[in-house]
C-alpha cells in the first residue's frame, strides 16, 4: 500500500508505502482526508511542473471542488496505478481526464463530468475540412498511431466507406516533425482541440500556417466518440463511496452553473470545454 502525502498548493508527488484506506475518519476538528490518484498526464489537462507539483484544468477543477467542501481534505498524488486503487478502494478517486465505458461503469462510479471533448482539423491556411468525408474527397492524408482514438475513428470511417476512404499513414514521429506535412497540404491534423491548443501555443510560426476548423458536437459524437464527456472514477467497495461521489458531482455541477469551470477552461486549455446542460446525469 502507498503512503500519501498531503496535496500542498496544487498538488504532489507520490512516493513509497506502508498501510493506509480510502476516506480515513475525521481528525479531531472534524475534517476527513480523502485519497485521489492520478497518472499525471496529458497536458493541458494534467501535468507537472518544474518543481514537481501538479498542475492543468482536472487539477484546478479538483481544487476548486475541495474548497467548497471544508469538511473534506483532499490528498492527491501521483500512481501509474491509480485505476486499480480506485477499483480496489486503496482510494476514493482517481482523477484523469476518464471517459465512459461500460466496462469502467461495472468497476466505479462516475461523477458528473466535468470535460466536454472538442474535436478539431487543423490544415494548410486557406483550406478547410469539417469531416472525414471531406478530407477522402480533397485526396488529403493523415497521420495515425494504433490505438489513437482518431485514428480509431478514421479507420471505422474507412471500414464503413470503402470507395472514398482516408489514407492513414501510421506514424510514431512527434508534431514538430509533422508540421512541413500539413504546411503543404498533403496532410491534416485531427485531434482533440485542447491537444492541438497546446501545440499551436508551442509552435505559433508554424501553426499561422494552418487553418482550425472545429468539429461539431454531433459530428464528434457520431463519428469520434459516444463517451465525450470526463468524469472521476470512485470506488464502488467502500460504504460512503456513492456518497461522496455525489456531493462531489453537486458541486461540479455548481461549478458549471455559476460559471468558475469554463473560467478554468479558458485559463488552463483556451477553450470552452465545459459539458452541456444536459449531461448532467449520473451514467451510474
Amino acid at each position: 500500500m502507498k503512503l500519501f502525502r498531503k496535496l500542498l498548493g496544487l498538488g504532489a508527488v507520490a512516493t513509497a508505502v506502508v498501510g493506509v484506506s480510502a476516506c480515513k475518519n475525521a481528525n479531531d476538528d472534524g475534517v476527513t482526508t480523502i485519497y485521489a490518484e492520478t497518472k499525471g498526464a496529458p497536458a493541458p489537462f494534467i501535468y507537472q511542473s518544474d518543481n514537481g507539483t501538479l498542475e492543468g484544468y482536472d487539477i484546478a477543477v479538483i481544487n476548486e471542488v475541495f474548497n467548497r467542501l471544508p469538511q473534506y481534505k483532499l490528498d492527491l498524488t501521483i500512481s501509474d496505478s491509480a485505476l486499480t486503487d480506485a477499483q480496489t478502494g486503496l482510494i476514493d478517486f482517481s482523477i484523469n481526464n476518464w471517459s465512459y465505458n461500460s466496462d469502467r461503469a461495472k468497476s466505479y462510479y462516475f461523477s458528473y463530468p466535468y470535460t466536454r471533448a472538442k474535436y478539431g482539423i487543423y490544415s494548410a491556411k486557406g483550406t478547410s475540412y469539417d469531416s472525414f468525408e471531406a478530407l477522402a474527397e480533397a485526396g488529403v492524408k493523415v497521420f495515425g498511431s494504433a490505438g489513437n482514438n482518431t485514428t480509431n475513428a478514421i479507420e471505422n470511417y474507412n471500414e464503413k466507406h470503402p470507395d472514398k476512404q482516408v489514407t492513414i499513414e501510421y506514424s510514431s514521429a512527434d508534431i514538430t516533425a509533422k508540421l512541413p506535412y500539413y504546411i503543404s497540404g498533403e496532410y491534416a491534423e485531427v485531434g482533440d482541440l485542447p491537444v492541438l491548443n497546446s501545440w499551436a501555443q508551442s509552435y505559433p510560426d508554424e501553426f499561422a500556417q494552418l487553418e482550425l476548423t472545429q468539429l461539431s458536437d454531433d459530428y464528434v459524437t457520431q463519428n469520434i466518440t459516444t463517451s465525450a464527456t470526463s468524469h472521476l472514477l470512485f470506488n464502488r467497495v467502500n460504504d460512503n463511496a456513492d456518497s461522496l461521489r455525489k456531493e462531489v458531482s453537486e458541486k461540479i455541477k455548481e461549478l458549471h452553473d455559476d460559471g468558475t469551470l469554463k473560467q478554468l477552461a479558458l485559463q488552463w486549455v483556451g477553450i470552452d470545454i465545459t459539458p452541456n446542460d444536459s449531461d448532467y446525469v449520473y451514467l451510474n
